[in-house]
């Protein structure tokens, strides 16, 4: 219970930095070229993931010498709990060290995922706008729960389909259709979407298997170096200029140490501990979070449909999350004669 608790708390968190990053990212796409960004925020989350990886990974030697030491001593030899601790895992017995089935999780996540998947839906925020792109962001729920079903055998129950398209008419009720109608931009961001969820339910099982912060620092530096490729690519052909100021720094950290290294992790550990398709139902928060925050800092006007959104987006949530626990305890109550 606390296990699933502390995933979910995780995966509302990450989703709200997603918010954030619609925001942030409209920002910075005005001074740095798309791809430019891209290699600059994951460049930067994976010196983050890196340094964490390795302070943990020294707490987590210290721990087993510690063990080794109470458990093995020679005056306990012959105590049956007196073995070796194994090595190259972590305190759940996820692998801690990549071998080859491990890098092709890495691989499909950091290429096709991140480097691609990511890319292109920052060039379809730019060219469609983020209103549109995040209500189109908003359909992952409903793919990543439909491809979850043949791929991973997860049941897709009542309560989280009917959760599910009350999230996404709260979306829909919040951004409206005021957004300028872009073909090219409307088809990258569902490129993306179908990119994203394919990955994150061909990655579950990985994660489940290696430790997702280990899977998450290899993923993101693969990312790294593809975006560095696409970005020297972008710069021959759009010949384009890079400004640099203490707004744009500011905002490359931003995303490149929350709104990627800190969220893909927390995203990809709830994916690991969760169903993929409980861990979708969530993403109706992010479109929420970049409203309120354009209100907040670009002092955008909400009404009476943001309120109405707001309910049927949270409802859908504990819908799709506590519908079918609700359904249980109901069913469990003797029906009054």
């Amino acid at each position: 219970m606390k296990k699933s608790a502390g995933a979910y708390t995780g995966l509302v968190i990450a989703f709200i930095l997603w918010g954030s990053l619609y925001v942030v990212s409209s920002i910075v796409l005005q001074y740095v070229p798309t791809f430019a960004v891209m290699f600059c925020r994951f460049a930067i989350a994976f010196v983050t993931l890196s340094a964490i990886l390795k302070a943990g990974n020294r707490k987590h030697d210290s721990k087993s010498v510690e063990s080794r030491k109470t458990k093995c001593s020679p005056d306990h030899m012959n105590n049956p709990n007196c073995k070796d601790i194994p090595e190259n895992t972590d305190s759940q017995g996820r692998k801690t060290k990549l071998d080859s089935r491990g890098w092709k999780y890495v691989l499909l996540m950091g290429m096709l995922g991140y480097a691609v998947g990511a890319g292109i839906q920052l060039i379809g925020t730019k060219y469609a706008g983020s209103s549109m792109a995040s209500l189109i962001n908003s359909l992952n729920p409903v793919t990543i729960s439909i491809m979850a079903v043949p791929i991973l055998h997860e049941k897709l129950t009542a309560n989280k389909i009917a959760g599910i398209l009350m999230a996404v008419f709260g979306v829909y009720l919040i951004l409206g259709t005021g957004s300028s109608f872009n073909l090219p931009g409307i088809l990258m961001s569902l490129l993306s979407v179908l990119l994203w969820s394919l990955v994150s339910v061909l990655t579950r099982q990985g994660l489940a298997r290696y430790n997702p912060l280990v899977v998450t620092r290899n993923a993101i530096g693969i990312a790294a170096v593809c975006d560095f490729i696409f970005a020297l690519l972008e710069h021959f052909i759009t010949h384009a200029s890079i400004q640099i100021n203490g707004g744009v720094i500011a905002g490359l950290l931003y995303m490149g140490i929350f709104c990627t290294g800190i969220a893909y992790i927390l995203w990809n550990q709830g994916l690991a501990a969760l169903p993929a398709s409980n861990c979708s139902a969530l993403y109706p928060l992010q479109p929420m979070t970049s409203t309120v925050m354009g209100v907040i800092f670009f002092h955008e006007i909400i009404g009476v449909s943001f309120a109405a959104g707001a309910v049927f987006i949270l409802a859908g949530v504990l819908l799709c999350l506590l519908g079918g626990t609700l359904l249980k305890r109901h069913s469990r109550c003797p029906s009054d004669s």
